[in-house]
């Protein structure tokens, strides 16, 4: 699958864009705060009905501008065929509404925006995801597992909903009223956690094998790559290096119906304590996925190459699983970052790519050690056939125009 042409207006600070893109690699050049990280978020919107820099659609609206509009047309190498994918904001009366499209047709919620453009991003705030709060980690697991499963953001924000109820009630002083007003809120608070918590542990089993045999493969075997879905509700993984991560390392996956029984038993062993905090102590809103390198706590010891070869190889392992579930490979969307890898990386990460696999990338200028890849032929050579499969293009000041050819 790849991009062939985007489509924007008045989106960030590009007043009007039409670019089109190469099957191969494709490198956006400019320097900083002209607009190259903006071209990204469009089709980072388009593929996750989101953006992955705001939470507020508004703020991708450009400046005094009441409406937004981008649009990208995507070819699938699977079905041989084009399918258009866009999205308008517009301001009326102050309130923003944002409404995406298929071709024509108006999508009824975001969900079904997902898989229409599969994608797998790369941004520099990526490199400190083992670093970040565990809601990154949440974060980095639902947005993976939405992509190919439509349902996991639909579980999502079920449960966030049912979550936000029951915080703001706790909040106004639940604990004024009886034990069993909580208990009735706990039943739905289960159901809603019990589905997420089981799709996360299913996506985080199949991702898992593929993040362990990519680490070996960026660490030269050197290393050990463990990860684990750690929660203080559900029972530890008997191995005692993985004493407190859940089911993953091992492949043990407990079924819905054993997890909604440990998840109401642990509600109502809190229900007392919930109502006197006020707060939501149990439930996959406090979940983390955690990492360990050759047993030791990788947030906590290894060093920051290592954790960017961790990184990597998260990144790689999405790729590879989204091609397995849907059969073509997504988009990878990299933003500055080969300039934070060293050379060995740079050309473990391009090595590792699919062939057929579309890139994007951005960089402020071609590095030394970037003109080096290039030059030595690693990413031509795994993407380019033709001239037509290199691009560059130059951004200044929200304005995109093509720059000559690389010879291939």
């Amino acid at each position: 699958m790849f991009v062939k042409q985007v489509h924007a207006k008045q989106f960030r600070n590009y007043s009007a864009a039409d670019i089109a893109f190469s099957p191969g690699v494709n490198i956006i050049l400019g320097r900083n705060g002209q607009g190259k990280t903006n071209l990204l978020e469009m089709l980072y919107f388009l593929s996750h009905a989101k953006s992955n820099r705001t939470s507020s659609d508004r703020e991708l609206i450009m400046a005094e501008k009441e409406e937004a509009l981008v649009s990208a047309t995507v070819f699938s190498h699977l079905h041989q065929a084009e399918t258009v994918v866009s999205a308008t904001l517009s301001i009326a009366n102050d309130r923003l509404k944002t409404r995406f499209k298929h071709h024509v047709n108006v999508l009824r919620s975001r969900s079904e925006v997902l898989g229409l453009l599969p994608s797998v991003s790369f941004f520099l705030p990526d490199l400190l995801l083992l670093r970040g709060a565990p809601a990154d980690r949440r974060q980095w697991l639902d947005l993976l597992v939405s992509q190919y499963d439509k349902r996991h953001l639909n579980y999502c924000n079920t449960f966030q909903k049912i979550r936000q109820q029951k915080s703001m009630l706790l909040k106004q002083g639940m604990g004024s009223y009886a034990p069993d007003y909580l208990r009735t809120w706990n039943m739905q608070f289960t159901e809603a956690a019990t589905v997420l918590t089981v799709s996360r542990l299913r996506g985080l089993s199949m991702v898992y094998p593929l993040i362990k045999s990519n680490h070996q493969t960026l660490s030269n075997g050197d290393e050990n790559l463990e990860l684990g879905y750690q929660s203080k509700w559900l029972p530890v993984d008997s191995d005692p290096q993985n004493s407190n991560n859940y089911g993953v390392r091992s492949g043990e996956l407990l079924d819905e119906a054993v997890i909604k029984d440990i998840l109401s038993a642990a509600l109502e062993s809190h229900l007392n304590l919930e109502m006197q905090r006020g707060v939501c102590l149990v439930g996959p809103h406090r979940d983390d996925i955690v990492f360990s390198l050759n047993t030791m706590l990788a947030t906590a010891y290894a060093s920051q190459g290592q954790q960017r070869t961790i990184v990597l190889a998260l990144k790689l392992s999405e790729m590879a699983l989204l091609r397995q579930k849907l059969m073509e490979p997504p988009v990878l969307l990299l933003d500055d970052v080969m300039a934070e890898l060293d050379d060995e990386r740079q050309r473990l990460l391009v090595n590792q790519l699919h062939p057929t696999s579309q890139v994007i990338l951005t960089t402020t200028h071609p590095s030394q050690s970037w003109q080096a890849v290039l030059e030595d032929n690693v990413l031509v050579a795994q993407h380019v056939k033709t001239q037509d499969e290199l691009a560059v293009f130059g951004v200044e000041r929200g304005n995109v125009s093509a720059v000559v050819k690389a010879a291939v």
